[in-house]
């Protein structure tokens, strides 16, 4: 039987021998300014990236769920939930500064399994009591945590902390809200079939390829899960986010009131057209500058599949996982000038934007591995922050510098400004 020391040479040989191979990655982190990673874990773990074959096929599948007609028939889903919520604002006008963002998850939330799931989930329990809401929360909070704290990511580790059942626990339910869904739609496939009417909401087009053998159950599960959760958060936050903006700087406000005014000259529950949008140049200017400073998705990871050499003389090796920094990219003074940290909505005229690098406002990123829905996104902030804005001020004693930002998953502030609404004529 080989000694304990035998063993432990065994292991240090083994261990040199790994940070050898990996020599040029360690390389590579001393030359580029950032955190330092661990061995071996590095510093973004938790994350894995699609196989390239599989998600090619996948995305070629579902973009038709996102077609120009697929977003013009969400059009009247987008007006009606829109007037319900203006219905909910009613409510806080005259009461003070109030938090919104929770009103405007659940908003988009109903909207995300309307459009893409084809389901009403409002007289759901779960979401009438707010426990799914809570879930998904819980997630995106443990999701930090084995982020930031890497030794909980070994199970023996995690099991003695509240982080495994807390994410366990909120997995399952999630799992469970989608399942019912995806279990309903496919007795609604079934009748379709028979009757020859078909649709291309994302959900019915993922079963289609669930019956075609090109996706399995788990993943219809999975791309459902991730179209439902990034169609409510991010758009969810981009409101927020653009209102606040709106309400540090009212000489903004007031510019883009005046353009909603002359489209809808009338306050009230009005209908906004595809139309319409087309428009109100500068609603997309301060939505686009809100993006800048505040993207609800402030990190995105890729993978190198060749080796690729920077323009600063670094190259970056072949099977690399990094991530690309979209918060500081979009305050790079380099980039936008030395007023890159203050919001400002000529920064998004056309003209300024055209004398940029392509890469240099990536919200919803850039080639082919862009957001799927980055026009539905667009288009749901635009109609919904065209009837807040008319109907409503946007006011807050929060000062814009005093704005923190906190790690996370999407983008969020330590403390979120409260928004006094007072409604206009």
């Amino acid at each position: 039987m080989l000694s304990i020391n035998l063993w432990m040479t065994l292991l240090v040989v083994l261990w040199c021998y790994v940070l050898w191979s990996r020599r040029r990655l360690y390389q590579l982190m001393l030359r580029i300014p950032g955190p330092i990673g661990y061995p071996i874990i590095g510093s973004l773990h938790e994350f894995w990236l699609n196989n390239e074959p599989m998600w090619s096929k996948h995305r070629k599948a579902l973009n038709p769920a996102f077609s120009h007609n697929g977003l013009l028939s969400f059009i009247p889903i987008f007006n009606i939930e829109g007037n319900s919520l203006l219905q909910e604002l009613n409510t806080l006008v005259g009461k003070g500064e109030s938090e919104l963002l929770s009103r405007l998850k659940n908003f988009t939330l109903r909207i995300a399994t309307q459009t893409t799931m084809g389901t009403d989930v409002k007289k759901e329990e779960v979401y009438q009591n707010e426990t799914i809401m809570e879930k998904y929360q819980s997630v995106l909070e443990a999701g930090i945590v084995l982020i930031l704290r890497p030794w909980y990511n070994i199970k023996c580790f995690r099991r003695w902390t509240d982080v495994d059942t807390l994410l366990n626990d909120s997995k399952s339910a999630i799992r469970k809200f989608i399942k019912i869904i995806i279990d309903r739609k496919l007795k609604e496939v079934s009748k379709s079939d028979q009757t020859g009417n078909k649709s291309n909401t994302f959900v019915n087009l993922a079963i289609e390829q669930l019956k075609s053998r090109v996706f399995s159950y788990q993943n219809v599960e999975d791309e459902a899960n991730t179209i439902v959760f990034a169609a409510f958060e991010t758009t969810a936050l981009t409101i927020t986010y653009t209102l606040m903006h709106l309400a540090m700087f009212p000489e903004y406000q007031q510019r883009v009131y005046e353009e909603i005014k002359s489209v809808f000259p009338n306050t009230g529950d009005f209908e906004v057209t595809f139309e319409d949008l087309q428009k109100l140049e500068y609603l997309e200017m301060v939505i686009n500058e809100s993006m800048r400073l505040m993207p609800a998705l402030p990190l995105s990871l890729r993978k190198v599949t060749e080796d690729v050499k920077l323009s600063n003389g670094v190259t970056l090796p072949k099977g690399l996982e990094f991530c690309i920094s979209i918060y500081h990219t979009h305050r790079s003074k380099e980039i936008w000038g030395p007023e890159a940290h203050i919001f400002n909505p000529d920064n998004c005229l056309p003209r300024s934007l055209q004398d940029k690098h392509p890469y240099a406002l990536i919200p919803f990123l850039k080639g082919k591995r862009n957001c799927i829905g980055w026009k539905y996104g667009l288009m749901l902030l635009k109609i919904t922050l065209v009837k807040i804005l008319r109907n409503y001020e946007v006011k807050t004693s929060y000062r814009f510098e005093d704005l923190v930002v906190v790690d996370n998953i999407t983008l969020k502030l330590k403390d979120l400004p409260g928004l006094q609404l007072e409604r206009r004529a």
